[in-house]
C-alpha cells in the first residue's frame, strides 16, 4: 500500500507542476502579446477611425474614372501589401456604402455597356461588404484595379480579369 502512495503522490505532483506551468504560460503570452498581429492588437486596443467620404447624394467627381481612379487608391492602401489581412471593417463598410451610392449615379449616365455591367457588378460587391463580408473587399478591390486599367489607362502589368471593360 505504502508503494501505491508514493505513486498516486508522484503523479498528483506531475499533474500539479504541469498546471502551474500551463497557467503561467498562458499569462506569459497574454501579457508579452506574442502570437499576437501587433496591427491587430493596436487595432484593437483603439476605436477604428471612419472616413467621411464625400456626397454621395452630389458627387464631386467629374466622371466615372475619376471615381474610379480615387477608389482604386483607397484599396491599394488599405488592402494592398497585405493589409487585407487586417481590415478595419466600418471604414469598409463606409466606403462600400460611398462605392455603392458613387456607382448608383455613374450607372444611367454610363453609355458603354461593358462599364455599365462593371458598376451595377460594384453595386452588388458593395452590399456583400455593406453587409459584413470582408471576404469581398478583396473582390472590391480586384474591380477598381482593372477598371483603373481599362479606363484610365493606369499601368500595371497584373490584370485580375473580373471586369467585363476591357
Amino acid at each position: 500500500m505504502n508503494k501505491g502512495l508514493k505513486i498516486a503522490a508522484a503523479a498528483a505532483m506531475v499533474f500539479l507542476t504541469a498546471g502551474v506551468i500551463g497557467v503561467w504560460t498562458m499569462v506569459y503570452l497574454k501579457n508579452t502579446g506574442a502570437g499576437e498581429n501587433p496591427t491587430a492588437a493596436e487595432t484593437n486596443r483603439h476605436p477604428q477611425q471612419v472616413q467621411d467620404y464625400g456626397d454621395t447624394e452630389n458627387p464631386e467627381y467629374a466622371d466615372a474614372g475619376a471615381f474610379i481612379k480615387e477608389f482604386h487608391g483607397f484599396y491599394n492602401q488599405t488592402t494592398g501589401w497585405e493589409r487585407i489581412n487586417d481590415l478595419n471593417m466600418p471604414d469598409q463598410i463606409a466606403r462600400a456604402e460611398a462605392a455603392k451610392a458613387y456607382a448608383g449615379h455613374f450607372i444611367p449616365l454610363t453609355e458603354d455597356s461593358a462599364l455599365k455591367a462593371d458598376l451595377k457588378a460594384i453595386t452588388m460587391h458593395a452590399d456583400s461588404v455593406i453587409a459584413g463580408n470582408g471576404d469581398t473587399v478583396l473582390t472590391l478591390h480586384r474591380y477598381f484595379h482593372d477598371l483603373d486599367i481599362a479606363v484610365n489607362g493606369y499601368v500595371h502589368e497584373q490584370i485580375f480579369g473580373v471586369t467585363e471593360s476591357k
